[in-house]
């Protein structure tokens, strides 16, 4: 069974890169594996899915599945993490990770495979997520640490001591042309550092802001529905039940999007009911926060990036979806306890 290359970097996957079914009985032996590689990614993490799949496709005989495929999502036949079908295992593994319907159905089925075989799984902590306890004698990694290229290594690693074939990495030809001398004597400044770079920032606050107040609307945005949205310029205030989460974009002092930070802070002890955003946060407490800085070469690929290293990207649209998932999920969490 073959799977088309994924598409590049800052893409979302689409349905013909994804095999569409999976059948157990192709599979005469233990050792038959169907697949080399099996991923488990919450969906706000598309991004570092597509970074991680792009160099690993072309290394290995298939292109590795994510279960966050709305085509894998949608099937009921053996799931790619099963030990059977897939030869190693990658979880990318943040906070709202095994929260959501296909990552918690990820997990039971890699919770009985770590029992099985823990050495055919590699589990990837984002951000220092703290990994569940049953994921203790698997191999475990921060990301911090490794970037994307070091999870390329270490996967490639796992797959070969597992039996598998890993194709030697495509040779890199001279750039001669590159290493000429430049026809002029300055390069052309990049996109985020010019004028019309302000528009394109813009359209993504706007957008951030209409993100929230379509989960104000929704009736079918379930518990991840946002109660409130206020909003002041250059910033944003949403609020799940008492817990809310600010989005501020901070210029820097060349008023270049380039030098801006976008900061996101979750709080709690939200008050509802107040006029204007700072009002409403004036007795809450911050209990997490990033700093996110742009990263675009034209208005047409922009994303959010984490601050520090090896920082994960995000669009607008997951950026807002991570931090209000994340928001409920707290929500409930106070409120059991």
């Amino acid at each position: 069974m073959r799977a088309s290359h994924s598409k590049t970097s800052h893409e979302m996957l689409s349905d013909d890169s994804i095999p569409t079914s999976f059948h157990s009985s192709m599979i005469p032996t233990h050792t038959a594996f169907e697949l080399d590689l099996a991923i488990s990614a919450v969906v706000y993490d598309t991004l570092l899915v597509v970074d991680v799949m792009t160099p690993l496709t072309s290394r290995l005989g298939a292109a590795p599945v994510w279960t966050g495929s709305p085509v894998i999502a949608s099937r009921t036949d053996a799931s790619p993490l099963d030990g059977d079908v897939s030869r190693v295992a990658l979880v990318l593994a943040q906070r709202l990770w095994g929260q959501d319907p296909t990552t918690s159905a990820d997990a039971q089925i890699l919770a009985d495979r770590a029992r099985r075989d823990p050495n055919s799984i590699v589990a990837i902590s984002l951000d220092g997520a703290l990994l569940p306890a049953w994921m203790s004698d698997v191999r475990r990694h921060d990301l911090a640490k490794l970037g994307v290229d070091g999870i390329v290594a270490v996967v490639l690693e796992a797959i070969e001591e597992a039996g598998g074939q890993v194709k030697p990495p495509a040779s890199k030809l001279a750039t001669s042309v590159s290493e000429a001398a430049p026809r002029w004597p300055d390069p052309p400044t990049p996109f985020l550092g010019q004028p019309r770079a302000q528009g394109a920032l813009r359209r993504e606050l706007d957008l951030l802001v209409s993100e929230l107040e379509r989960r104000v609307d929704d009736d079918e945005a379930g518990v991840d529905k946002v109660l409130e949205v206020q909003t002041q310029p250059n910033r944003a205030v949403a609020r799940v039940d008492d817990v809310g989460v600010s989005f501020s974009w901070v210029p820097g002092r060349s008023g270049s999007v380039a030098d801006g930070q976008l900061m996101v802070i979750e709080w709690s002890g939200m008050v509802a009911g107040g006029r204007k955003g700072p009002a409403t946060l004036q007795n809450a407490s911050p209990i997490r926060e990033r700093v996110y800085v742009a990263e675009a070469r034209d208005p047409e690929h922009w994303c959010w990036r984490a601050e520090g290293p090896h920082g994960r990207a995000s669009s607008t649209a997951h950026l807002v979806g991570e931090w209000i998932a994340g928001a409920t999920m707290t929500a409930r969490q106070l409120a059991s306890a």
